[in-house]
């Protein structure tokens, strides 16, 4: 039952955490919307950690660690990761792994960030899987071998990992690291749309539109750039102007794009 409420909790958590990090103060004043949402879910999962639940100590530590703006916040985040990581959860181990990586609130060191990213990819976590496969293809901390990150961003996008398929489906699109091959590039991008991936969104919507990969469909691909730019895409309002100007029913297939997805 603790595990079921630390996962709601997650989910609470990410929501309300799309407001920001809780304005210094707030816990002491009277919070309200997304910061009383916030507040109450820290609170709970405070007491779930305490309790030694993994996943609340997951959930906070990942969460404290990309918003840390003290030295005894990243202390509390590495802290929770720690005893999370020490009950087998890999996505901890990937947590601790980016705070080595990028030096953020602990001495940055790449070869303990390696070290833990491979325990975690070991224990299927995709988030690890993508991040080696990513410094494999780019030769970044890593000795470059595209072969075998191609085989990482395989296993995560297996895994549900929405980045690793946009990367595949980038890397097939463009011919780098593999063979070009716009078919297997269409695929790894509508994979990635089920997850609600805007980058996705967008590279199908320029794929349908020049029937790269795929059959040529202007209207369908207005859609996807419509649903693109409904969540977040930079470039989707431009390409809606260049390719879609002249499809005045691109609006309208909006709706059918995602249904057929």
């Amino acid at each position: 039952m603790i595990r079921l409420t630390a996962f709601l909790m997650s989910a609470a958590l990410c929501a309300a955490a799309a407001a920001g990090p809780m304005p210094a103060g707030t816990a002491g004043g009277e919070p309200s919307g997304g910061n009383a949402q916030l507040g109450s879910s820290l609170e709970l999962l405070e007491s779930l950690a305490k309790d030694g639940d993994s996943g609340a100590q997951l959930t906070l530590g990942r969460y404290l660690a990309d918003t840390a703006r003290t030295d005894g916040e990243h202390r509390r985040a590495k802290d929770l990761l720690e005893a999370a990581a020490a009950q087998g959860k890999g996505a901890a181990e990937t947590g601790l792994a980016l705070m080595y990586l990028e030096g953020r609130g602990v001495a940055k060191d790449e070869g303990k960030a390696v070290s833990l990213l491979e325990s975690a990819a070991a224990k299927n976590d995709p988030e690890a899987l993508y991040t080696i496969g990513m410094m494999r293809i780019e030769g970044t901390v890593l000795p470059k071998d595209p072969e075998s990150g191609i085989r990482k961003l395989e296993r995560a996008g297996k895994l549900g990992s929405e980045d690793a398929l946009l990367a595949l489906g980038r890397l097939y699109e463009e011919g780098t690291a593999v063979k070009k091959d716009p078919e297997k590039a269409f695929g790894y991008y509508l994979a990635a749309s089920y997850g609600g991936s805007s980058g996705a969104a967008y590279h199908l919507g320029l794929l349908y539109i020049t029937g790269t990969g795929t059959k040529k469909d202007t209207d369908t691909g207005c859609g996807h750039l419509e649903d693109a730019l409904e969540h977040g895409s930079a470039d989707a309002e431009a390409a809606i102007t260049q390719y879609c100007a002249g499809a005045p029913q691109a609006g309208q297939n909006a709706g059918t794009a995602k249904a057929g997805r």
